[in-house]
């Protein structure tokens, strides 16, 4: 009985020592330092040293990769405390070749309730405000739809407007700004790979 004993503790005595040098292996992973929103360059000085338990489920950035991340463009907004993945940024370029950046303030009547986010394919649709003027002027065919992509999304005003950065086609640039401008654009939002 005294040795069955004496062996149930040294086995207990084992385990509890692996389990502890188990769990107190932390490995260094980058995490964010402060929120960065949608589309926004990733500084050093956003990103802080996090020690986490190594675990299969999760695949955050080694701390060692501060210099790969650094100047990247978050994909998402990138809230403070939250682990870098890969998934969560993007080397690609915000306005390619041949397009232009156009600012939209939306009202809050016109923001989608689907979360609009950097990356993402839109329509931006004409919508005057005076429908009846607009079909007056000499019965000019209605322009056309203008494609897009979502480059950053800004935080909600007090009154509920949101300002989004698009991408347009260099030739429709000019189109867009005169429409944001009035106040008379809507956004439709196409299915993934439409």
């Amino acid at each position: 009985m005294i040795a069955a004993s004496v062996a149930l503790i040294a086995v207990g005595s084992l385990s509890g020592a692996y389990l502890y040098v188990a769990t107190g292996h932390r490995t260094g992973v980058l995490a964010m330092a402060r929120d960065v929103p949608p589309g926004a360059t990733i500084t050093a000085e956003d990103l802080i040293e996090a020690k986490i338990s190594s675990d299969p489920a999760l695949k955050p950035i080694p701390a060692e990769d501060l210099k790969k991340v650094v100047g990247k463009r978050a994909v998402s907004a990138l809230p403070a405390g939250s682990l870098l993945t890969e998934r969560s940024i993007t080397s690609a370029a915000v306005v390619g070749p041949g397009q232009q950046l156009v600012a939209v303030s939306l009202d809050k009547d016109r923001v989608p309730a689907t979360a609009l986010t950097p990356g993402q394919k839109v329509q931006l649709v004409h919508t005057p405000k005076d429908s009846a003027g607009a079909a007056g002027q000499g019965g000019a065919a209605a322009e056309p739809n203008v494609a897009a992509s979502v480059v950053r999304v800004g935080k909600a005003a007090s009154s509920g407007d949101v300002v989004v950065d698009v991408a347009v086609a260099s030739t429709s640039g000019t189109t867009v700004a005169r429409w944001a401008a009035r106040g008379e654009v809507s956004f439709l939002v196409l299915p993934e790979g439409g």
